[in-house]
This record gives C-alpha cells, structure tokens and sequence, in this order.
C-alpha cells in the first residue's frame, strides 16, 4: 500500500506465491527489509520457511526476492527487533495429518534468524519449550486427552501442546515475550543468550464483579453478573517501558482446542456447553455452593449456552469441576513483567460499550459460508455463547508524548482506542471511544458489493506516528480479512 497520501491510499505492488510455496501467514518489515511467514507448500504438519524482500521503492516493478530460510513447524508470526538486527518466528506447530495420512503434532518453537546482508552466512537458532512436562501449573490440553484416543504412542509433551501464537520484544532488545495462547501462558526468552527464563501461567479473569452476556438465545443484549472465571488466553501483546519497568499488554481473545475426526483421525476437544456439563452432574455443588448459579447454567437464557472448559478447574480426584472456567478475556489487560502481576484489566466495559452504542452488532460476526443470506444485524448475539466481541489485536504508542492503545474487536470490526497515562509510574487506560465502519442492515455478500462492509473479520490493528505520514496526526491502520480492506483513520480532538 502506498500511504504517501493517507486519505488516499493505493495499492503499489503485489506479490504472489505459488501453491508449492506455501501459504503466507504474517509480514514483517525493518529497514529495508521485508519478511514473510510461509507455511509448508506440502501440509501444515511440515516446516515452513521465511521469505525475504527488498522494501519495495516507487520505481521498482515489484518486491526483489532476497532469500528464503527454513523455519519452524506452520510459521504464523515474525517480528524484528527494533535494531533489525535479530528476526524472530513464532512456530506454531499445528497438530494434523501427514502426507501418509497418520497425525502428527509437530512441536511448536521459536526461530531465531540474523542476516548479514553483506553477503555473510545467515545465523538461525532455534528455540524449543522442553523440560515444562511436570509442570502441572500449566495449561497442557493433550494431557487430557484418553491414551486410547491419542494417535501417537508415546506420552504426550508440553512442547509439542505448547503454541506460540504471538511475539513481542522489549524496547532494549534484550528479551522477547511469547504468548502461548493455547496454554494460557507466557514465555519469556533472553536475546543475549537465546534460552527461555520462564515460562508465566496467565490468572484467569474472575468475573463475579463484572456483567457479561452469556447467552445466544436470551432475546437480545442481556449483560449480567455470574460467578464465572475465565482463561484469557492472549492472542496479541505489546511491552510497555516506563523507567526501568516492563509492562505486557495482553488481548484476551481466548481459545478452544478441538481434534476431528476429518482432520486429525479422532474426536476430542476441550470444551463443551454449561447446561450439557450441568446435566451430566459435572459440576461440585458442595465447592461452588451456590444453588442459584448451577440452575443458571442449566438455562439457555442465562448462562446454559457459555461455552466452558471441560479441563481447567477440573479436580481429578473428584472427576468434577469446582469452577466454570470460560474462554478469553473480552477485553485486554496490562502485567508488570517482572513478577506478572495485573496491574490493568478492561473488565466489562468493551461489552458494555457495545451494548451501549452498537447494539445493532453486539457481539455479531461474519461467516464466510452464510455471507449471502446473513449480516451484522441478523448476526447480533451470536458470539455471546462463545467469545464475546473477541478483542485478538492491538497496538501500544507513545508518539510524542501522546500514548495511546487501540484494541480491535475480530467479529464486530470495531477499534476501540484508550489513552494512557503514565504519570505513576505504571499505565493507566482510559476509554476514549469506540469506531466501526460500514453498514449492518444488508446481508454480508450486498455489503461487499456496496463497498460498505466495513473492516470484516478484524485481524489487525496499528499506529502510524505524525512523524511518519504526511499528515502529522497520529493514525490507526484497521486490517479487515474477510472483506479485504485496509482502512485509515486519524485520532482528533484530544
């Protein structure tokens, strides 16, 4: 895209790959230098690689291949330090069938590249999550999983359950942060010596002092207060410095595990509706003690329909649950990263936004195989069972003294920007607004067509600084993968 003229952009070059290329899943680019995430050309369960560029210039015909690296198993996320010096993969290790159609769960890592681009050997580390087995503080869902039901025939490991899903690295370059989205965890690694220090289970989120709307067949936007917990389960971070403390802004988007039949050879998930889990009498009435709450989860117009976790807040020696654990955070929170202790949490109020001035696509969604007979507003409620607005993107600056962070709502294609103070010496949020594009009174296919779709299927958001767009204003790019759009918008008035 070219931004030269951000009230308008236009699209400058394309690249295509090929099939046998494999598909790509993230770009990165620092300096000069442009990466590509590619998976395997052959399936998902083998390794893919990294494609290099030259930063595309005006008078080129197009980007100029610079080299490709192996990498790990289905690379889905790069990012450079702000040296450019080291480029990190997030290997995700996708579970699946081979070639000879038998399931393998290749095991997820981390790659480490540093190019010379004088013409010296490339330097590639790779980075594994081994030695966390016995570590029964983390979430490790294949655990679970009947060793009649497990294909393979060894025990499983947390190294191939682990999924780095997202890296972040601090201002200093000195360490990188991993969100292990699945496993509800983050990974710390040092950049100086290439080991992982810790590996951090994230708390879950108790919602007993926050609405939430459970339910997809309550009639409406019915937000309320159940004495739920959740797994955040992060899919996007970013590090806040402030003196000498790092602070990780996490977007709490959660997660499910799920093995079919189709893909994988056998059946098996995580997770599974209250009022199924209630009537199997699965829930400890004695621990949870309260009456009230166990009905509520057996009633679809209350919390029935929540999707809940059939393994956290499982006790194995009662074969019962002594929690209802939930999926994700609906919203996004803030950790100190030396002990990782909350310091911020958006609690309800990304959902109550939405109940308040969007109700027409409160948690609504876009399914690409009902996008001619259904919309935003046929679609209303309908995440409330599962994610909510499911908050997966964000982006953290501080441009010339002005911080701000946006988060972005996957379903509902809305950003919703928040500025920061730091004058305490740890971030302190403020909602400022909330901002959607596009119509919601036609059918997903006729929005499209209409140009109207808005940011469909919200996959990314970020800040472009004054000092980087010609306009001098501080402004949000808006990634939409359903509808194919990039959008562009500028913070005014405060």
């Amino acid at each position: 895209m070219d931004l030269s003229d951000p009230k308008n952009p236009t699209l400058a070059t394309t690249h295509q790959f090929t099939s046998s290329d494999g598909t790509p899943r993230d770009v990165a680019i620092c300096g000069d230098e442009v990466a590509v995430a590619v998976t395997s050309g052959i399936k998902d369960v083998y390794e893919g690689h990294v494609y290099f560029f030259n930063a595309f210039t005006g008078g080129s015909p197009g980007l100029t291949p610079d080299g490709k690296l192996p990498a790990g198993y289905f690379p889905d996320m790069l990012t450079f330090t702000s040296d450019c010096k080291k480029l990190l993969v997030a290997n995700e290790g996708r579970p699946g069938k081979d070639i000879n159609n038998v399931f393998t769960d290749p095991v997820g890592s981390i790659t480490i590249i540093e190019r010379d681009r004088n013409g010296g050997p490339p330097s590639e580390r790779t980075v594994s999550f081994t030695g966390q087995d016995q570590r029964f503080d983390l979430r490790f869902p294949i655990r679970y999983i009947p060793q009649n039901l497990w294909p393979i025939k060894v025990t499983p490991t947390f190294e191939e359950d682990a999924t780095p899903e997202y890296i972040t690295v601090t201002p200093d370059n000195k360490y990188a942060y991993i969100i292990l989205q699945k496993n509800n965890a983050v990974a710390r690694i040092s950049l100086s010596t290439y080991e992982i220090t810790g590996v951090t289970p994230i708390p879950k989120k108790d919602w007993s002092s926050y609405t939430i709307d459970p339910s997809d067949r309550d009639g409406g936007v019915h937000l309320r207060q159940f004495p739920l917990k959740s797994i955040r389960q992060p899919d996007n971070a970013k590090v806040i410095t402030i003196g000498r403390n790092n602070f990780l802004v996490t977007a709490d988007e959660g997660l499910t595990t799920s093995f079919t039949s189709a893909h994988d050879g056998f059946v098996w998930s995580d997770h599974s509706l209250a009022d199924i889990l209630a009537r199997q009498n699965k829930f400890d009435t004695v621990v949870i003690n309260n009456d009230t709450f166990v009905e509520d989860l057996k009633m679809d117009n209350k919390a029935g329909r929540l999707m809940l976790s059939t393994i956290d807040g499982l006790n194995l020696f009662t074969g019962k649950m002594d929690e209802a654990t939930h999926f994700g955070g609906r919203g996004f929170s803030i950790w100190k990263t030396s002990d990782m202790s909350l310091v911020f949490d958006s609690g309800d109020e990304i959902e109550k936004e939405l109940a308040n001035s969007m109700k027409a696509v409160f948690n609504t969604d876009c399914i690409r195989n009902t996008i001619t007979y259904q919309g935003p507003e046929n679609l209303r409620d309908t995440q409330s069972d599962d994610y909510g607005p499911k908050i997966g993107s964000l982006d953290y600056i501080n441009d010339n003294g002005a911080q701000y962070i946006v988060v972005g709502s996957e379903t509902t294609g809305t950003i919703f920007l928040y500025s920061v103070n730091t004058t305490s010496g740890t971030p302190k949020p403020q909602f400022e607004t909330a901002y959607r594009t596009g119509d919601t009174d036609y059918v997903w296919s006729e929005l499209y067509d209409m140009g109207t779709a808005g940011d469909a299927g919200l996959s990314a958001v970020g800040f472009i600084g004054r000092d980087d767009n010609a306009l001098n204003k501080t402004l949000i790019y808006v990634i939409g993968q359903y509808s194919g759009s990039v959008s562009l918008f500028q913070i005014v008035n405060m």
